[in-house]
């Protein structure tokens, strides 16, 4: 949930004021030389300066009132429109050409430059796309490809122009955004391996983008190719600790070609010495930490990564413009922002640094705790989409889908249908366990066990002396034919002496019994229950025959 409205960043707000003063000031400065050497005013440089700074102004304090969630609404739309003003510059016709660069368009002396207005679109659409698939994040083929592939389009249209300058300031601000939504390193150094190559090709490919290389490895080789950095390098000596003064520069007479847009901070330092360089970079350092204060207390994910863009764009260019007049980078051509002359990148600075004050007036007194996704619907929708979702993966052939089914580790055995007591009775009686049985009889008997007579209420049956005996006096281990839990009754009783009878008469009936068939195999015939009612000594040796249970 966006948090409550509240007041602008006013230090930030001041910080690019001051800026743009101080801009207006130093190009007034700069130009005075080289306008009269057109025979254009001393201030006519200034005046269209002054007149962009009061628009950009306009626009930063009426963007900064939109809610800055707008923007992710219209950030998809934005990228489309960016992408068809990149795509007219490089048509011959339709493009302004200047200096042999096509890098404009509109006609005469009004015109609008479509690559700094990329660096903020692209700056926008990859906060959206990094806060729409932050789930997908560390999936290369969903969470980086799309947004590698918006990157390398808007950075070959720049390319074309040709603009190598513009491509490396949007390609590091993109880059930064990506580190910072928490991508996956690995893809990224794989990235930057495999473009490394093609951006040192695309470098060699023009003779003047060589000589630049060439004079920033070697400046003193070829003094005519250097010459740039060498007098931008004289201006920054002559300005010592404070400077000439304001208009006595020297190297803006005639020394540096076009001392107003790349090289003006050597004209700064040569009029206000180290100390006013060192001034007008702090100025810088405050506005590069109210920006990344202002992403840090964000409300919502989307507001952090589109406040760390807008300001990685600002420090981004700074860097490259201020690493070229200083030898420490290659001569790119990129203006120091606020300050150089350019009426188009004044007025898209002022309308990053409107829609970060736009996110400065939502943001917490402290860092937020959890990672808020700007990608939040309703949950009507919600469910709307995970039925249009299901509809997607039925079958197209109408086909039944395939349910899920779960199977135990181990299986059921598959049991036959419950045979009654009878039958299973007989099949022990007649199958090789009842004969495997039935030798253990005999080799027990052999061994001299003893067996006693025992007392039940079912009646009286053969026994091993070594069975446990309970109190009662009755064996533990019980046949099937016992009682079951305790002493049943008459009815119980003479509903055992039917079954038995009406099992004699089916064993008769279906042939011969088990009697005839083990006196037939010659094994031990149990004793009749008259004969052992009749008594026996215990001493007495007899064959033993234990009933399978």
């Amino acid at each position: 949930m966006q948090g409550q409205r509240h007041q602008p960043d006013y230090i930030l707000f001041f910080t690019v004021v001051i800026l743009c003063a101080v801009g207006v000031v130093t190009v007034f400065s700069a130009s005075t030389y080289f306008a009269l050497d057109l025979g254009l005013s001393a201030s006519h440089f200034a005046v269209r300066q002054l007149i962009a700074a009061v628009i950009g102004l306009g626009l930063m304090m009426g963007v900064m009132q939109i809610p800055y969630l707008t923007w992710y609404k219209w950030a998809p739309r934005l990228m489309l429109v960016n992408l068809l003003l990149l795509a007219m510059v490089i048509v011959p016709g339709i493009g302004v050409s200047k200096a042999g660069s096509r890098r404009w368009l509109g006609h005469g002396s009004i015109t609008f430059q479509p690559s700094e207005f990329a660096l903020i679109i692209l700056a926008l659409y990859l906060a959206f796309f990094f806060s729409k698939k932050v789930m997908f994040l560390h999936s290369f083929k969903k969470g980086l490809l799309p947004a590698l592939i918006v990157i390398a389009l808007n950075a070959g249209l720049i390319l074309l122009e040709p603009d190598m300058g513009t491509s490396l300031t949007l390609i590091g601000t993109a880059v930064i955004m990506a580190l910072a939504s928490g991508t996956r390193l690995k893809p990224l150094l794989f990235t930057f391996l495999f473009g490394a190559p093609v951006l040192v090709g695309v470098a060699f490919s023009a003779h003047y983008r060589s000589s630049r290389l060439t004079s920033f490895l070697h400046p003193f080789a070829n003094p005519t190719q250097s010459y740039q950095l060498l007098q931008g390098w004289t201006g920054i000596v002559n300005g010592g600790w404070f400077g000439r003064g304001f208009g006595m520069s020297i190297e803006k007479t005639g020394y540096l070609p076009v001392p107003h847009i790349d090289f003006i901070f050597p004209v700064f330092v040569e009029e206000w010495g180290i100390v006013g360089a060192c001034a007008l970079l702090v100025v810088f350092g405050v506005l590069i930490w109210r920006g990344f204060l202002v992403a840090r207390h964000a409300d919502t994910r989307f507001g952090s990564l589109l406040a760390l863009g807008l300001t990685a764009t600002i420090t981004v260019g700074m860097f490259i413009n201020l690493g070229a007049v200083t030898g420490l980078l290659p001569v790119t051509g990129i203006p120091l922002p606020f300050i150089s002359y350019g009426g188009t990148s004044l007025v898209m600075s002022l309308v990053a640094m409107g829609m970060l004050l736009g996110v400065s007036r939502y943001t917490l007194a402290e860092e937020p705790e959890s990672d808020e996704l700007a990608d939040v619907i309703e949950v009507d929708e919600a469910r709307e989409r995970i039925e249009s979702r299901t509809d997607e993966l039925l079958p197209v052939q109408g086909r039944p889908r395939r349910v899920a089914e779960i199977h135990p580790l181990r299986p059921r055995r598959k049991t036959a249908a419950r045979e009654s007591w009878r039958a299973r009775q007989e099949a022990a009686a007649t199958g090789p366990r009842a004969q495997r049985s039935a030798r253990k009889t005999d080799r027990r008997s052999a061994g001299g066990f003893r067996a006693s007579r025992t007392e039940s209420t079912s009646g009286s049956r053969w026994a091993r002396d070594d069975s446990p005996i309970s109190l009662s006096g009755r064996p533990a281990a019980r046949s099937a034919g016992s009682m079951r839990g305790g002493r049943r009754s008459e009815a119980g009783r003479a509903k055992d002496a039917g079954r038995k009878s009406r099992s004699t008469v089916q064993a008769s009936s279906s042939g011969p019994s088990w009697r005839e068939r083990n006196s037939a195999a010659g094994r031990p015939q149990p004793r009749s229950s008259s004969a052992r009612s009749s008594g026996s000594k215990p001493g007495a040796k007899r064959g033993i025959f234990r009933r399978d249970r």
